[in-house]
């Protein structure tokens, strides 16, 4: 399924997540509306698409670690 990768800077003082930037990250099923490989004739006026249309878990991650300025 596709999901997004979230990117975040953390504070080593407090565990505060500031959010960077996300990717969408494709899983390349034909039967995923989202992804790349999901063909454009999939479904008809008589029976539609019904591939799933949303993104599972986005997988966080922590690009860097900073102090706080509390900390000093």
């Amino acid at each position: 399924m596709c999901h997004r990768q979230l990117r975040f800077i953390k504070s080593t003082g407090c565990g505060h997540l500031t959010f960077t930037g996300e990717t969408n990250i494709d899983c390349r099923s034909r039967h995923c509306h989202l992804s790349t490989a999901h063909p454009s004739s999939c479904g008809s006026p008589r029976a539609p698409c019904n591939c799933k249309r949303y993104y599972g878990q986005p997988q966080r991650i922590t690009t860097n670690e900073v102090s706080s300025p509390l900390e000093s």
